[in-house]
């Protein structure tokens, strides 16, 4: 089976946001926690620390969605490869990988692991390092062709059960 796929800026963006979301929002809060701390030791008066909290809550989740988005918007143009078209084939045996400058195939044995969501089949060859393929270019009975191959290949997989 034969998919070409793309990734644009929009969909990266998307899919590190969303997947980054409740770490933002939870250490947003632990700030918020500590900052409620020192304000309520340094001064006892609690009128208006509920206002201060929550101002500062959303100063701090601000500036974070907009660090994460410079960044992102940096990693994404700094690697040109995520940004050409990607023509996936995958076989029982191996998974080949053709961009417009680069080519590259690993067997299955070699996948770390495989998640499935939504919109993303991610083929991680270690921990950190993962192919990400937008499932927006496959039919529905290739995503099922995939999930089977997948399954039969015996690499870790949590894959959706559509």
């Amino acid at each position: 089976m034969t998919v070409k796929t793309h990734i644009t800026l929009q969909d990266f963006l998307n899919f590190n946001f969303k997947n980054s979301l409740p770490r933002m929002v939870i250490f947003s809060m632990i700030i918020l926690v500590f900052f409620m701390l020192n304000f309520y030791n340094s001064s006892q008066e609690s009128e208006g620390i509920l206002q201060q909290a929550t101002i500062w809550f959303a100063v701090v989740f601000v500036f974070m969605i907009v660090r994460s988005y410079f960044r992102l918007k940096n990693a994404f143009l700094s690697n040109k490869r995520i940004q050409e078209e990607i023509t996936y084939t995958f076989t029982d045996e191996k998974v080949f990988a053709k961009g417009e400058t680069f080519e590259s195939d690993f067997l299955w044995n070699s996948v770390y692991r495989v998640k499935e969501n939504n919109k993303w089949f991610l083929m991680y060859q270690s921990k950190t390092t993962m192919n990400m393929i937008p499932k927006k270019y496959f039919s529905e009975s290739e995503i099922s062709e995939l999930r089977k191959m997948i399954k039969n290949s015996g690499v870790k997989a949590k894959l959706l059960t559509h």
